[in-house]
Formats: structure tokens, C-alpha cells, sequence
């Protein structure tokens, strides 16, 4: 699928520097430490560029648990082929990718955020990630959920910026090479 037949696809995703993006039980408690009074790692900024945020099924659990839906007035669209429904906040998908990014297109879906850490391993497996932002938190979990899962794909990336904070995040954004 080419770049030019599909929305712009963006990850945005915290990890721990052992590569975990949550603890075996799906906690995310470990990112509480990282708070830092007005700043939101330009979480804001990226939000307000999406037009639709795809995630997995787990990721939509998870998000579910916070209490208050955290993706108002952004189209959320849930990859599973458990689920039988979703809430009045998002809409189920099952199938290709591919064929989730040419209706978004269609639907003239310009930029979208992929999360989870099993959806950004399918879409980096297809080929289908442009941009890859990853904020690196100053703690070894040891274990959890990781970030990557097996791909028979390699994905070159060359580096655009690299920010640190006062609080040991650093965060990388990387294009990916197609």
C-alpha cells in the first residue's frame, strides 16, 4: 500500500528503557513518577494533528478502566476479533489493515495514532508506519508488556529529534524508512 493511498500513520508511546510499555497486569502506575507540572511531552500537540486513533483490544480495555474517556472529539477505532462490541465512544474493526487505512482514506482520515503495543507490531509488520515518536521513561520494569512482539520485518528509521526532561524521559522521534 502506498503512503499516498493512505492516512499518515503515527505511534506515540512511552516505554520503559527495558522496552516495557505497561506491567504484566497492564499497570501503568510507573508513569506517575514521570509527572512534571505543565508539561505534557507534547502530547497536546500530537493529539490535536490525529484525526482518528487505532488501538487493540487490550490498550481499549485498559483506557476503558481510567474512569473519564480520555479521546473526546477523536474518532477511536478498536482492532479485535474477540470483542463482539465496543462502547458509544469508539467502533470495532476487524480485517486488514490495509483495508481499515484505504477506508479511512476514503473517509479522507488524514493522520492517524496507532497504539498498543501488539497493533504497533502489526503495523510496523505491514509496513505501515510513517512516524514513530517513543518517550523513554529512567526506570527497568524487568518485566511487562513490551513494546515490540515478533515481526519477520525489519524497519529502518533515521532519527528527526531527540528531547530530554528534567525528569529523565527522553523522547526520540524517528521517520520510518520505507
Amino acid at each position: 500500500m502506498n503512503a499516498q493511498d493512505r492516512p499518515k500513520v503515527s505511534i506515540y508511546i512511552a516505554s520503559s528503557i527495558d522496552g516495557f510499555i505497561a506491567r504484566k497486569n497492564g499497570g501503568l502506575d510507573w508513569l506517575d513518577r514521570l509527572h512534571i507540572p505543565d508539561e505534557d511531552f507534547g502530547y497536546r500537540e500530537f493529539f490535536d494533528s490525529i484525526d482518528a486513533l487505532v488501538m487493540g483490544r487490550k490498550t481499549y480495555e485498559t483506557v476503558c478502566g481510567f474512569g473519564k474517556w480520555p479521546y473526546e472529539n477523536k474518532r477511536v477505532i478498536v482492532l479485535s476479533d474477540t470483542l463482539k462490541k465496543v462502547g458509544d465512544e469508539a467502533e470495532l474493526f476487524t480485517g486488514k489493515l490495509s483495508d481499515l487505512l484505504a477506508k479511512l482514506h476514503h473517509e479522507k482520515i488524514a493522520h492517524i495514532w496507532i497504539d498498543g503495543g501488539v497493533t504497533v507490531s502489526r503495523f510496523l509488520q505491514e509496513g505501515l508506519v510513517d512516524r514513530f515518536i517513543v518517550s523513554i521513561a529512567p526506570i527497568v520494569l524487568g518485566s511487562g508488556i513490551p513494546l515490540f512482539h515478533d515481526m519477520d520485518r525489519e524497519n529502518g528509521c533515521r532519527l528527526e529529534s531527540v528531547k530530554s526532561y528534567p525528569n529523565g524521559l527522553v523522547q526520540l522521534c524517528y521517520q520510518i524508512v520505507h
